[in-house]
């Protein structure tokens, strides 16, 4: 759900969506706030989950992580509670998908509505890691359908999951 946040705070977004570790100090000059307001506003969009945290960006290629690819799954579809559970298969089946999506080569997995139930990011260090990682999703206990599209080349990828534009 949509929270309330002023133009002030967007532009504070939009700072620290473009440099995460900058000092609310520097954010202060920039906008034209004192620094402790600036902190302040930080703190609030925490608190609001607005910021749900700070990270560092990694470039995957710089540590191995050659390979992107994006996996459509289909069966065992009505996943709830975050991952607790996959509808109507086994405890072992539900056990197995949670490991495998809480391993470093998951980046993201999305429930989709369509043909497909689930919509995995990842990245690996090979076409073999990534056969590895799509076998394990095709054989028991998951025994998923799979179709894998492997990135030529990456033209805009986001970090942090949106930008605010030259509003912010």
């Amino acid at each position: 759900m949509a929270v309330a946040v002023d133009e002030q705070d967007l532009r504070i977004v939009g700072l620290l969506l473009k440099d995460g570790r900058a000092p609310a100090a520097q954010i202060a000059e920039q906008i034209g706030l004192s620094r402790p307001a600036v902190a302040d506003r930080i703190a609030k969009l925490e608190q609001m989950g607005v910021i749900r945290g700070t990270t560092v960006v990694v470039d995957p290629t710089a540590l191995g992580r050659e390979i992107t690819a994006f996996i459509a799954a289909r069966g065992g579809c009505s996943l709830s509670d975050h991952g607790q559970s996959l509808g109507r298969s086994s405890p072992e089946s539900s056990k197995a998908f949670r490991d495998l999506m809480a391993e470093d080569e998951v980046l993201e997995v999305h429930i989709v509505a369509g043909e497909d139930c689930y919509f995995i990011k990842v990245r690996t260090d090979s076409i073999a890691s990534l056969n590895d990682l799509v076998n394990r999703l095709t054989s028991p206990p998951l025994s998923l359908a799979t179709r894998t599209t492997i990135v030529m080349e990456t033209y805009c990828e986001k970090v942090g999951g949106i930008t605010l534009g030259d509003k912010a």
